[in-house]
């Protein structure tokens, strides 16, 4: 801004000087040759008057009088007169000696009027008597009509010089006086055109800063105040329209940050612009180390960078599933799109990745689930038709054995009953569909109450049951009969994995906002590597024994659920040939 002010101010200062030096050159030269005119003009009017005065006087025919007569002309004024006579002779001069000086009928002045009878002559030359520049101007002197000789006025031009230079002098201070005012004026003129632009220099910087609040405050009428109209109008539209791109830029990333879908964007050069926190989860790697490099290396270990090499080449979209292995395997579904600018220019591609690890396990699950089921329905099934069908060919030789086949196809009965309880049971607490009846319970009370069922088939084995203090009272907020299956599940899980004279045994331990319920056997232990699925439906560490046992793998899936539903957790700490530990804690209240 400060430089705009100086090339006005500048511009204006040279256009001053040139137009003042024209000026002043005008002005000089018609000065010097108006007072040059005038000088001539003067010295014409006084030849004349003293040609008059001679005339008049008689004074051309007593030269001794003539010349003292014009002796006194030198003490009066600055002019020279020179008096000559017809034939060029120097009659009388007001400053030098008429005896020394030559013969004037040579001098162009005294020859245009005396030769050329011309009414005024006049010069300006080197004086041969003064040695120095003087203007001479002559007249003739008539009498009866007749030229008789000639009056010379002569002045030097030093003087003329000297006036000229006081008058250039004047005149130089006064041009000086109107240029330093014009170049005052310029200066608070550009200053006042400059302040009003500079203003708006100012905010269109702070808008370049990112500063959109920035305003022309000033009141400014005519050009410069539609200038700042416009400008503070455009500041406001300016603001309006960041402060919507960065609320879309906020949401957009809230919704990337929430999404759980890993979404990456890549240029068309190959290199990743954009992720999302999803992504990271997905390939454990910051962000940092995602964008901005190439998309060979981010999904080289996945399998796909071929396919987005593809969408990227060939503008087509590209559907597969990769799969990741550490830290954790996971199994990703790969979405591959291009994607556009304005005007459906192609600037990359768009990849969006769904964790369908959980879903592939449920799929997996199922399936197991529905072979399960089917397997466990197709035994008692089978042993039953088998059964039935010989007592119905009459085939059965006595009664004993009529009545063995009779109690094996009732067991089986008994065992799909119990399957089906259990898995409609399972279905409804997954399903919530069996709301829980919240009252203040005695633990020690549930646990011996729910353990009298058990004991029989714990004697029978010669196990003892190691059960609390029921007069110890260990209260919590549970449902009660939901407690009971809890403990009972557990504790008949105990039974049937403990070898005959074993021990079980039950504790309660009360804490500051739980209750902690512990069943540990010294039964056959549980494989380390089968702890993970204990509590999935129908798994089961021994095949075979739980069959013989008259379990239907249902049991501990369904106190985890029932664990769970009160808000509480259950784990499991086994050891081969030592026995097993399970673990129920319960918080003391529910919300």
């Amino acid at each position: 801004m400060q430089r705009l002010w100086l090339k006005i101010t500048g511009s204006y200062l040279i256009l001053s000087i040139t137009f003042i030096l024209v000026l002043w050159f005008f002005i000089s030269s018609i000065i010097q040759n108006t007072y040059t005119d005038m000088t001539e003009d003067h010295l014409i009017e006084n030849a004349q008057l003293v040609s008059e005065v001679i005339t008049l006087g008689g004074l051309d025919e007593d030269r001794k009088t003539l010349d003292e007569w014009t002796s006194h002309f030198n003490e009066e004024i600055t002019l020279r007169y020179t008096i000559i006579g017809k034939d060029g002779t120097v009659i009388a001069d007001s400053e030098s000696d008429i005896e020394t000086m030559d013969n004037h009928i040579d001098r162009p002045e005294i020859d245009a009027v005396l030769v050329r009878n011309q009414d005024v002559g006049s010069s300006t030359r080197l004086s041969d008597t003064k040695d120095t520049s003087m203007m001479y101007v002559a007249t003739p002197v008539k009498a009866d009509g007749e030229i008789i000789g000639a009056v010379r006025t002569s002045i030097t031009t030093e003087s003329i010089d000297n006036a000229i230079s006081a008058i250039w002098t004047t005149l130089s201070a006064i041009l000086f006086i109107i240029l330093l005012v014009s170049v005052i004026s310029a200066a608070l003129l550009s200053y006042n055109i400059t302040k009003p632009i500079n203003r708006v220099i100012n905010v269109t910087k702070r808008l370049q800063n990112k500063d959109y609040s920035a305003r022309i405050n000033a009141d400014y009428s005519g050009e410069i105040g539609n200038l700042n109209t416009s400008v503070n109008a455009l500041a406001a539209s300016l603001q309006a329209h960041v402060n919507e791109i960065e609320e879309s830029e906020k949401q957009l990333n809230s919704i990337l940050s929430n999404l759980v879908s890993g979404v990456v964007l890549i240029d068309d050069k190959g290199f990743v612009d954009l992720t999302n926190h999803a992504t990271e989860r997905f390939l454990s790697k910051h962000t940092s180390k995602i964008t901005g490099k190439e998309y060979s290396y981010v999904f080289g270990p996945l399998g796909i960078d071929h396919l987005i090499e593809t969408v990227i080449e060939d503008n087509v979209k590209r559907h597969d599933e990769a799969h990741i292995y550490f830290p954790e395997e996971r199994i990703l579904d790969v979405h591959i799109a291009p994607y556009y600018s304005q005007g459906w220019h192609q600037r990359g591609a768009i990849i969006v990745m769904h964790d369908i690890t959980n879903i592939r396990r449920l799929e997996k699950m199922r399936s197991e689930f529905v072979a399960n089921v089917s397997h466990e329905l197709k035994t008692p099934i089978t042993s039953v038709k088998g059964f039935a069908e010989t007592l119905l060919s009459g085939d059965v030789p006595d009664k004993e054995t009529s009545d063995q086949f009779l109690r094996i196809i009732y067991d089986e009965s008994e065992r799909l009953n119990r399957l089906i309880t259990d898995l409609l049971e399972l279905s409804k607490i997954e399903k919530q569909a069996m709301p829980l009846q919240i009252t203040d319970v005695n633990v020690n009370e549930i646990i011996n109450n729910s353990t009298q069922t058990i004991s029989k088939f714990a004697r029978d084995k010669n196990i003892t049951l190691h059960l609390p203090e029921i007069d110890e009272a260990v209260h919590v907020e549970a449902d009660k009969d939901r407690l009971g299956q809890i403990v009972l599940n557990l504790v008949a899980n105990a039974v049937n994995y403990t070898a005959d004279n074993g021990a079980i045994f039950i504790n309660v331990e009360e804490r500051t906002s739980k209750v902690v319920i512990s069943v540990r056997d010294t039964g056959m232990g549980i494989p380390a590597e089968s702890l993970d699925r204990l509590f999935e439906r129908f798994y089961r560490v021994d095949q075979a024994r739980s069959r013989h046992s008259g379990g239907t793998g249902l049991g501990l899936a369904i106190v985890k659920h029932l664990v769970e539903s009160h808000g509480g957790n259950i784990f499991v700490k086994s050891k081969e040939g030592i026995g097993s530990t399970f673990t129920v804690e319960l918080p003391k209240t529910q919300d």
